[in-house]
């Protein structure tokens, strides 16, 4: 499966218009050029997840909103096998949207993080909070500095301004449901 770029830079073009923004006032707050702006809205390029970021907090939404093309309602249900997977944000790892985050202060969602570590992922931090819990396999995750090994069952809890970074370091997919909320 191809990387949504094209679903994406609509996705961003209709929160910034509808923040009434220009290009070049979101690309100012987002520290990036009026031109990846351009070339990210028409799908012309993949956004790093690094420029994601930095567009979700500069948007003031969650970074799974990028994902979501429908209006969510008051109650939203997602039946097994009909959840939206995000694949290829990083590599190793798929989201598969358990909820919508559009207009919402929490995201919730599946993710597996497939086997191997990359040392070059760069630690990630917003706002908000962040938990999960792990389905099966183990996850490592790193929290300025700390390394905290989970394992099927195991949960954790954590502010999610601290930098943070996940790895699989075992010979199976990791799966775990977790939580975000935003801090905007």
């Amino acid at each position: 499966m191809e990387f949504p770029k094209g679903e994406i830079g609509k996705r961003i073009r209709y929160l910034r218009r509808f923040q009434g923004l220009t290009s070049e006032e979101l690309a100012r707050l987002a520290g990036v050029s009026q031109s990846m702006i351009s070339q990210i809205e028409r799908g012309l390029v993949s956004p790093s997840l690094e420029t994601l970021w930095k567009l979700s907090h500069s948007l003031k939404v969650p970074i799974f909103s990028f994902f979501e093309t429908e209006e969510s309602t008051a109650v939203s249900i997602t039946r097994a096998g009909e959840a939206k997977v995000v694949k290829r944000v990083r590599p190793t790892v798929s989201y598969e949207l358990l909820s919508p985050s559009t207009g919402k202060q929490m995201s919730f969602f599946r993710m597996t993080v497939e086997p191997g570590q990359d040392l070059d992922t760069p630690f990630v931090f917003h706002g908000g909070e962040e938990c999960g819990m792990i389905l099966s396999g183990c996850l490592r995750v790193e929290l300025e500095g700390e390394c905290h090994t989970l394992c099927q069952g195991d949960s954790i809890y954590f502010d999610s301004s601290q930098p943070h970074r996940f790895f699989n370091e075992g010979d199976e997919d990791a799966v775990a449901i977790w939580t975000m909320t935003s801090s905007f």
